[in-house]
């Protein structure tokens, strides 16, 4: 039993309804109940007419989805009718509560929240509390998962699940280690890490973890793969993905889901290989990292032939040529790994260590996202030319992990669309491909006709976000998009998993 805790009745963008892709991700993914909240538009502090209207939205949607979907209600605890509104709409049907960013008085105070909570703990219900807390900080009235945790301490009756574990799940562990039994949280919304589920699970037990989607901003596969991948045991999957919801929204009579069938490969890019890929030590955090001969295997067992590989160990090195070396004998022995050397057209000496690069490297992989520089900055002209001249492809590494919750020490400079697509048009015959780019930007990319064909793009981002990767390759074809993993700050199956069910 999978039930999807964080589901949205907003339309998405230019489509006017949402239920038909809800129900055909549900289907695919096994999903027998959708607790869906939030119709119409959205703001801070929705007045009683937004509330309402809200409500209607997401009640209306409910009522079309065929048993699939019951609804929370979206409140305000800061509106003087609250209690009205409330009682009104658990007598129309609603399951639980969902509250957005509305905690915080003007003075900043958790008050006005603490009554509702305790209010709704009274009657009974669930209440779904958006948390974020990202290395630039709360925006406006969000909450952090320490605020949440204060309110679950005033609210002691109340069961609380703090919606994408506060954002930063990293600097979420410990906070409510040894807080009341009532403070759960969701794993929904935001990059689809490896390793999330089984800190969250350690920290506080899996009888407090749920899982949810936030639909239909991202995907449900993608949601779904840091559950049903995660090391942990069947038995905390199950308290996970069903069992706890049931219990904190007193769930009953849960119809069985639907049965979708999954896309067929022969409609995806090549399985076998991956240009998404990295040894060594990543340099921020713990993980569960490999050496090139540890990957050989985990990539004969997964039926991967290929995999063009980056070095962590090699990203902030600054005498690339002895690195890049050193990587290159790692992966000696290790056949199924191609790897690529670290370049940098701000270093000094590229040109020597174009000159004396060895045998034996797939290309060279550039990071103008962590190493800030710009793509098409015609200073870097005469790099990329080299490259060219050199016959040496390169990989184009344009994100990579969750820059909202990186390091407060790391500053990455986003690639903007206009400077890929100005990069495409002005460089030198070669083949690139480009890693860690969303949707927008590849369309901006593909819909100049850059490259005729010299371009190639990995899918890891495109199925992060519903839609988007059929609609790149409806319009533009598979010809441009292959496989890639992002492993192991993914697992290395997430990415192969969630496209076939998208």
């Amino acid at each position: 039993m999978i039930i999807d805790v964080h589901v949205h009745a907003l339309p998405s963008r230019a489509r006017k309804d949402v239920l038909p892709e809800v129900a055909r991700q549900c289907g695919i993914n096994n999903v027998a109940l959708a607790l869906v909240s939030i119709g119409g538009r959205i703001s801070e502090f929705p007045d009683e007419d937004e509330v309402r209207y809200s409500n209607q939205e997401a009640r209306d949607f409910v009522a079309r989805s065929g048993g699939l979907g019951q609804w929370l209600a979206y409140m305000n605890p800061q509106n003087a009718n609250w209690q009205d509104q409330l009682d009104q709409y658990v007598e129309e049907g609603a399951v639980g509560i969902k509250l957005w960013c509305s905690l915080k008085q003007e003075d900043g105070s958790l008050d006005s929240a603490a009554k509702f909570l305790c209010y709704a703990g009274d009657r009974g219900l669930g209440v779904l509390i958006h948390t974020w807390q990202v290395t630039g900080g709360p925006v406006g009235a969000q909450i952090t998962l320490q605020e949440f945790a204060t309110l679950a301490e005033r609210c002691p009756d109340t069961d609380l699940v703090a919606a994408h574990s506060g954002g930063n799940w990293r600097h979420s562990i410990g906070t409510l280690r040894d807080r009341l039994p009532n403070a759960h949280v969701d794993v929904c919304g935001y990059y689809p890490e490896r390793g999330l589920v089984e800190a969250l699970a350690g920290d506080i037990g899996a009888e407090r973890v749920l899982f949810g989607s936030d639909l239909v901003g991202r995907t449900q596969a993608s949601q779904l793969a840091k559950v049903t991948l995660a090391d942990i045991t069947d038995a905390e999957k199950e308290l996970i993905l069903g069992k706890n919801a049931a219990r904190v929204f007193k769930l009953k009579d849960i119809p069985p889901a639907q049965s979708g069938e999954l896309r067929p490969t022969d409609g995806l890019p090549d399985f076998t290989e991956d240009h998404f890929c990295f040894c060594g030590r990543w340099p921020f955090y713990q993980g569960p990292w490999v050496t090139p001969d540890e990957l050989d295997a985990l990539l004969a067992e997964t039926g991967i032939e290929k995999a063009y590989t980056g070095d962590f160990d090699s990203l902030y090195r600054q005498d690339l040529e002895r690195a890049n070396n050193r990587f290159l004998a790692a992966a000696g022995h290790a056949g199924r790994v191609a790897p690529l050397a670290t370049m940098n057209p701000r270093t000094h000496n590229w040109r020597s260590v174009i000159r004396y690069l060895k045998d034996g490297f797939a290309g060279a992989i550039v990071y103008p996202y962590l190493h800030n520089w710009q793509l098409d900055d015609p200073a870097h002209a005469g790099f990329f030319r080299a490259l060219s001249e050199g016959g040496v492809p390169v990989w184009i590494n344009c994100s990579i992990a969750d820059h909202r919750t990186r390091h407060s020490g790391l500053q990455c400079r986003p690639v903007a669309a206009a400077e890929l697509a100005a990069f495409c048009e002005a460089a030198p015959p070669n083949d690139y491909v480009f890693q860690g780019l969303g949707g927008g930007s590849v369309g901006q990319i593909l819909e100049r006709g850059a490259g005729e064909g010299r371009f190639r793009f990995e899918i890891s981002r495109l199925t992060d976000s519903s839609y988007t990767l059929d609609d790149v390759a409806e319009k533009y074809g598979l010809s441009h998009l292959v496989m890639g993993s992002e492993f192991p700050l993914r697992h290395i199956r997430e990415v192969r998993y969630t496209c076939q069910r998208i």
